[in-house]
């Protein structure tokens, strides 16, 4: 597929002579260059020689003869995600003119690989000729054009960019090597270009960064300052730390831009955000970071690695009492495999001891036999009053069943206390397991006053905590948000928030590490112990924004990972993420009566019980 690069009308001269051949084709083989756009103005024959020479060395070429091509730009580009090399001869005229059209149309980038070949012999006229032009040109950091010059017998390549023209920063000429007919080409600079542009001489970039109210007087030590700064998210901070890093060793600075939400419409005249400065290319990078979706990808660029990962939970105090919807598993030591155990085996103690009862003759041998189980059962002595001709004799068997219901009696009793007691020492307690759980609560919700939040309160539909579409989002924004009743403010800010949580009957929401600056302040042992968490937002990757196809991209992600294998991300994500304080154990929990409400029931059922074998025992006697 042939690639073209436009370029406009411009007076035929003579082509490429064979050396600039040959300097040409080293320097796009030395740039591992596939593709390659040839912008020349002549009808020599020339051009075939040399356009045969670059396909035997698989290079693949499209010739443009620039006195024949309409000069707009737009409607002759062809975009394609891939390096291209461009090769324009510099003896043509009007080569300014193209090269400026080149800059309206932002060529000057990473994907295309310029090459000006000049053929006279003059070349520092030529070099001064351009020096104007380059000046004008929109050239960046990223900007791949080198300028050959024939001094006689050998050739000089000049790298020409700019650390950021829209920034104000003047032109940067690098010497980039020499090419001869006996040693061929001649690298000065290495192979990866960020290594030969590592200073950016007191480049001054524009970044936006998010505080959720802005202060009168921002100074930027609030932005990455260790100690918790009231609006200063920890992934702003944990950001903003990467970035002065960075500052440091390439010598650049930020001219900073405070603002309120993160995401924000690409609608001109909408409410500043970090998302829509940049699509209006206001702003060159952000100070801080989020997470991203697909379609907003299409507003912005991301720096690959990630800065930290971000997550939202519902912070609330756990109840000591009523029922509520929790889990109960008092009775699960007896399951009801052992209950039909139990009753199998007095069942079969009733018939041998209601057989020994009448072989001795014994009066009413039945009754005997039922009392006498579910006395031992009970832990209680029978007696029916019935005084046998030989008791020495004939009760034997009776006193041997009797021991043996009584000692597996005691042997359930022991298994049942010791597992019921040894499963409310090692409980966890009666925590929200899931959205369901928060839904049926009596807690009322209360969120940090945070642009994520406004956004997903304020737009149905928009699923920010869970990544996709969830129903159950939906059910909590209309039950416990649209259509509650209200006590207090629905955002309000982590003190308050969290003083409230603390009282009881409510559920904050908020990121840990906002929430923990006012608990490891406020909350003594007891309070850490009565507090549970709810997970709303699963940790979720969040990365650095900058202008859609901006021409830092590849440097800051280049300078990212390079943090990334010294240990400096992990290392500013420890330091700002705090302390996160936990319950000593010290303080005992009190049971909720959702979990002891089925050992009350048990009591009430063994009193009904009892009183209704008194009612028998009467009736009998009786």
């Amino acid at each position: 597929m042939y690639l073209l690069i436009p370029c406009l009308l411009l007076s035929p001269v003579l082509s490429l002579r064979g050396d600039d051949a040959r300097v040409s084709l080293d320097y796009f083989e030395y740039k591992d260059v596939k593709h390659l756009v040839y912008l020349d103005c002549s009808t020599s024959a020339d051009k075939k020689h040399f356009v045969k020479r670059l396909m035997n060395n698989n290079i693949r070429i499209s010739v443009k003869n620039i006195n024949n091509l309409h000069n707009d730009l737009k409607t002759a580009l062809i975009h394609q995600n891939a390096v291209v090399g461009v090769l324009l001869n510099e003896e043509c005229e009007n080569v300014e003119f193209v090269l400026e059209e080149a800059s309206r149309a932002n060529l000057f980038d990473s994907l295309h690989m310029w090459l000006l070949m000049d053929s006279t012999n003059d070349g520092n006229s030529t070099e001064l000729r351009l020096d104007g032009v380059f000046q004008r040109l929109n050239l960046s950091i990223d900007t791949d054009l080198v300028l050959a010059s024939f001094r006689g017998n050998y050739y000089t390549l000049m790298d020409v960019f700019n650390y950021g023209k829209i920034q104000g920063n003047n032109l940067e000429k690098n010497f980039f090597g020499t090419w001869s007919r006996e040693n061929g080409l001649s690298v000065s600079l290495s192979r990866f270009k960020y290594y030969d542009r590592w200073d950016f001489h007191n480049l001054t970039l524009r970044a936006i960064s998010v505080i959720l109210d802005r202060p009168k007087v921002f100074h930027p030590e609030m932005l990455s300052e260790l100690p918790y700064t009231p609006g200063v998210a920890a992934m702003t901070k944990i950001t903003t730390r990467l970035l002065n890093i960075l500052k440091e060793i390439h010598n650049f600075r930020f001219n900073y831009t405070i603002a309120g939400r993160w995401i924000g419409s690409p609608i001109r005249n909408s409410t500043l955000a970090v998302t829509n400065s940049l699509y209006w290319r206001e702003q060159d990078i952000s100070s801080t970071c989020a997470r991203i979706f697909p379609q907003w990808l299409d507003w912005v660029d991301i720096f690959h690695p990630p800065s930290t990962r971000l997550e939202t939970k519902f912070y609330y105090s756990i109840p000591s009492e009523g029922v509520g919807d929790y889990e109960n598993r008092f009775l699960t030591p007896l399951s009801g495999g052992v209950w039909w155990c139990t009753i199998a085996f007095g069942v079969i103690c009733v018939v041998a001891l209601g057989f020994a009862g009448a072989v001795e003759s014994r009066p009413q041998a039945g009754h005997f036999a039922v009392f006498s189980v579910l006395a031992a059962i009970a832990q209680q002595a029978y007696e029916d009053g019935v005084q046998l001709v030989n008791e020495a004799f004939s009760s034997q068997s009776r006193r041997l069943l009797l021991l043996i219901i009584g000692t597996t009696s005691m042997l359930l009793y022991n298994y049942y206390t010791s597992s019921v007691v040894s499963w409310l020492l090692n409980a966890a307690a009666p925590t929200l397991a899931n959205l369901d759980a928060l839904i049926n609560s009596d807690l009322e919700l209360v969120f940090e006053d945070i642009g994520y939040t406004r956004g997903w309160l304020d737009n149905p539909g928009f699923f920010y905590y869970s990544g996709f579409k969830n129903p159950k989002e939906d059910e909590l924004r209309d039950k416990k948000v649209k259509f509650a009743k209200r006590s207090t403010k629905l955002l309000l800010p982590v003190e308050e928030g969290i003083e409230l949580v603390r009282s009881g009957g409510y559920a904050y929401h908020t990121e840990p590490y906002t929430a923990y600056q006012a608990i490891s302040r406020t909350f003594d042992d007891e309070d850490l112990c009565n507090l549970g968490s709810l997970q709303m937002m699963n940790p979720a990757p969040v990365y650095i924004m900058a202008q859609k196809n901006s021409p830092y991209r590849k440097f800051f992600i280049w300078s990212l990972m390079r943090l990334q294998e010294r240990g400096h991300i992990s290392a500013s994500r420890a330091r700002v993420g705090g302390y996160i304080p936990s319950c000593s154990g010290s303080t005992p929990r009190a049971l909720a009566l959702g979990q002891a409400a089925p050992a009350f029931a048990l009591l009430a059922a063994a009193i009904l019980l009892s009183l209704m074998i008194l009612a028998l025992e009467i009736l009998s006697k009786r």
